[in-house]
């Protein structure tokens, strides 16, 4: 089956976010435009990418923890309340969510705890590596794979049991099963995990907290640079897009120098990517 090929949407994405003259939009408004312009299915690829949002939005409502609701999930503050609420006998959740609060329901304590955050985080992973885009499935066992990594090597840092810290699914138990047994070389890990050397490079340094997230930031943008390489009109380039475009935000707001060097790049790789290799040339 042919991928549809948005054209317009993706040529336009530089005037689109970066125009001198106004405000650029953020992932909000953004993902707001492609609900207008993207075909059902496609736009149900890009909820996807919002729906860690939405688990912490779940979890600051289902705890009662006072955390500020945040936007960029796919459902309203007032649709989750309604979804937990006691009354509502229909609950309208992705799978994954439904399979949490099921699992809540069981437990004596109904406290937040490290335990009950994997629960939900693996639960997520287990659902969104069921999807059928390849590029998704690629890109959120590269995920996983890093988060377990970096934690692997955490746990080993400061004596803590790596069993009560991994996430785990059905995609993964290689991984999984390497990390646990702590061998931790990177070359076994070579046919799993891309860029490989540069994860655990930074995994094993003794580098801070955020010069380790600016450093695995890096890794990420060259992994989706390299995964669509041949895409060029495609979801999977909207779908990298919104993938840069929250790490830039997120840069922006932690801090403000390293979100600038981001956005740059982002607007020279918009600029760039649509230079079609001479392979592909008309006029060749």
């Amino acid at each position: 089956m042919l991928k549809k090929e948005y054209y317009c949407l993706v040529a336009g994405l530089p005037d689109l976010f970066f125009n001198e003259n106004k405000p650029g939009l953020n992932s909000v408004a953004f993902r707001e435009e492609l609900h207008n312009q993207l075909s059902e299915p496609d736009f149900e690829l890009v909820k996807l990418l919002f729906l860690p949002y939405d688990n912490r939005n779940l979890v600051t409502l289902y705890f009662e923890k006072g955390t500020a609701f945040n936007e960029l999930g796919n459902y309203s503050k007032k649709f989750l309340e309604d979804q937990l609420s006691p009354q509502n006998e229909i609950v309208s959740l992705p799978e994954y969510m439904l399979n949490f609060l099921e699992w809540m329901k069981d437990r004596e304590s109904q406290e937040w705890n490290i335990e009950v955050e994997n629960i939900l985080n693996s639960l997520f992973y287990e659902y969104v590596l069921k999807s059928k885009n390849e590029f998704l499935n690629n890109w959120f066992m590269f995920e996983l794979n890093c988060k377990n990594i970096l934690t692997t090597f955490n746990c080993v840092r400061f004596n803590y049991e790596i069993s009560n810290h991994l996430l785990k699914t059905q995609q993964n138990t290689l991984v999984y099963s390497l990390l646990i047994n702590k061998r931790l070389k990177p070359e076994l890990y070579e046919d799993e995990l891309p860029f490989n050397e540069q994860v655990f490079r930074i995994a094993e340094s003794d580098s801070g907290m955020i010069e380790k997230e600016k450093a695995l930031d890096k890794v990420r943008w060259d992994y989706l640079d390299e995964q669509t390489f041949f895409h060029y009109f495609t979801i999977e380039k909207i779908l990298s897009f919104i993938i840069k475009l929250d790490i830039t935000e997120r840069w922006l707001k932690l801090d403000a120098e390293t979100g600038k060097t981001m956005l740059n790049r982002l607007i020279n790789d918009l600029k760039t990517s649509y230079e079609f290799p001479e392979e592909f040339s008309l006029t060749k």
